[in-house]
């Protein structure tokens, strides 16, 4: 691996797009507090020394041009760097160059995780000072510091993202993966579904649970990340002895459905309309909808409250008939919806609730357009995202990039979690078959949850090539999975034979 010798900042290059509209007329805070520019750490003569820097031609970078929209960048200035041993007082410090919105290096961990050795670590360490430590687990880089370095972080570094933190024993977003079984049970052994192919995923989730199903041992949610399951327990007086330590050659680890920090169903986080907290949301109105705006419910008779969510896309059904999808549970008190707030205008009704996912179907009035085009985050250039089809949970590799727009958070970029079967709540003891949906865990940052993220339901998450993978729920409070959100899955609407509409 070459030595760094210089860093390079640059600025994206902000596509012209078609639609005018497609910039947000309020730039929410989160997306107006992140820096546009990014370092480039680079070995000498890497990038040749030209106002434009083109990522996708350089043999060394070309796996980190999709950071960039056009794979291109803006130079705005370069200096000379050290990052080895034997310059304890580099020409200049990555650390003076922040804040920055990625660190590009001559290597990406999420194309190539085997790229993390020997040089690679001695690099990572020396990005910032007074760093302790540096784990990975391949997905996530977890920095260990005697003291922060000064916010905002960057939201990748190396191509995947970092966590900050000064306890040792913060393991941030790697899987919760300490408490495992007192016992060596190995079930299933005489089948491997270690590293299944996406076609392949269910038979994984049919072994866990048809297991626990047999053994009368309540579970609430099974997750699935490649080479080891998360089980989550319903009941805390387990006796861990008596759970398997692996399935199916896949280790197993355990979590109490406690610990999950899930919203219970009265708690979902639709947003009350509430004493401005300083944050900036959009709550603009817009002539033209889309993925992301603001979405009201009818006013409570009494009270007054309003519930705002976020819309989702449009839809349409074997027959034509065109809809969009919002968070059901934002609109408890009756099936009109407005745009943007309860005082606004009415853009249709809620028709249809998609049961257990927290998915509506909305019929639009006649004179509201709806366009599957997201919202362009200029500062950052970043265009607006043509939508143009579900894709099914199981198709998206764990560590895949995924993106998210609303007007609570503005855009935001995460990584896509575990493949997860959540239990469909039952009052019935006697019921014999048990459902579970699909769903997906997606990480969008450290401190995502100390966001506005009160809202967020409803928002559509989507890949690099416009394909829906699903639709924001919650973010759970919970220490053992931190800042993850939960996903409903897109197979949940497309198992009731709706399509993106073209």
């Amino acid at each position: 691996m070459s030595e760094i010798s210089e860093a390079i900042v640059v600025t994206p290059i902000t596509l012209k797009s078609s639609r005018i509209s497609s910039k947000r007329k309020a730039t929410p805070s989160p997306e107006q507090s992140s820096p546009a520019k990014s370092i480039i750490l680079s070995p000498s003569d890497a990038l040749p020394s030209v106002p434009v820097a083109h990522l996708g031609t350089s043999p060394i970078f070309a796996a980190s041009k999709q950071l960039f929209p056009s794979g291109n960048a803006v130079i705005e200035y370069r200096t000379p760097l050290q990052l080895t041993h034997a310059h304890p007082e580099p020409q200049s410090r990555v650390a003076d160059l922040l804040p920055s919105r990625h660190i590009v290096l001559p290597f990406n961990l999420r194309h190539n995780k085997h790229a993390l050795r020997g040089k690679a670590w001695e690099q990572l360490f020396h990005l910032f000072p007074d760093t302790i430590s540096v784990s990975s687990d391949g997905y996530f880089l977890v920095f260990h510091f005697g003291s922060l370095p000064p916010k905002p972080w960057p939201i990748t570094i190396a191509g995947i993202q970092p966590y900050f933190t000064t306890d040792l024993n913060d393991d941030g977003p790697i899987p919760p993966i300490k408490r495992a079984s007192k016992t060596v049970l190995r079930i299933s052994a005489e089948s491997n579904v270690t590293k299944l192919p996406p076609a392949r995923i269910d038979e994984a989730f049919e072994l866990v649970i048809d297991y626990f199903s047999r053994s009368k041992i309540s579970i609430t949610e099974v997750q699935y990340w490649d080479i080891f399951f998360v089980v989550v327990l319903e009941r805390e007086d387990i006796d861990m002895a008596e759970v398997p330590s692996v399935i199916g050659h896949c280790r197993c680890y355990y979590l109490f459905e406690k610990e999950m920090g899930r919203p219970n169903p009265n708690e979902f986080p639709a947003q009350r309309i509430r004493d401005p907290t300083g944050d900036i949301v959009d709550n603009s109105e817009y002539d033209v909808l889309r993925p992301g705006v603001m979405l009201s419910s009818e006013m409570h008779p009494i009270s007054g409250v309003e519930l705002r969510t976020t819309s989702g896309v449009l839809v349409e059904d074997f027959r034509g008939e065109r809809y969009i999808t919002a968070a059901s549970h934002g609109f408890p008190y009756g099936e009109r919806v407005f745009h943007p707030s309860g005082g606004g205008r009415d853009i249709g009704r809620l028709i249809m609730e998609l049961t257990y996912t927290d998915i509506a179907i909305v019929k639009l009035n006649e004179n509201v357009q709806f366009v599957n085009e997201t919202f362009e985050a200029t500062s950052l250039g970043v265009p607006p995202t043509a939508l143009v089809e579900f894709i099914p949970a199981d198709e998206t590799q764990i560590g895949s990039e995924v993106y998210m727009n609303n007007p609570f958070t503005g855009y935001s970029e995460g990584t896509c979690g575990p493949h997860s079967r959540l239990r469909i709540p039952s009052d019935d003891p006697y019921q014999e078959s048990i459902q579970w949906i699909k769903a997906r865990w997606v990480y969008m940052g450290q401190g995502f949850i100390d966001r506005p993220e009160d809202g967020v339901c409803g928002s559509a998450v989507w890949n690099e090539n416009g394909q829906v993978l699903g639709f924001f729920r919650y973010v759970v409070r919970s220490e053992q999975l931190r800042d993850w959100c939960f996903m409903v899955a897109s197979d949940n609407i497309m198992e009731k034979g709706f399509k993106i509409a073209a």
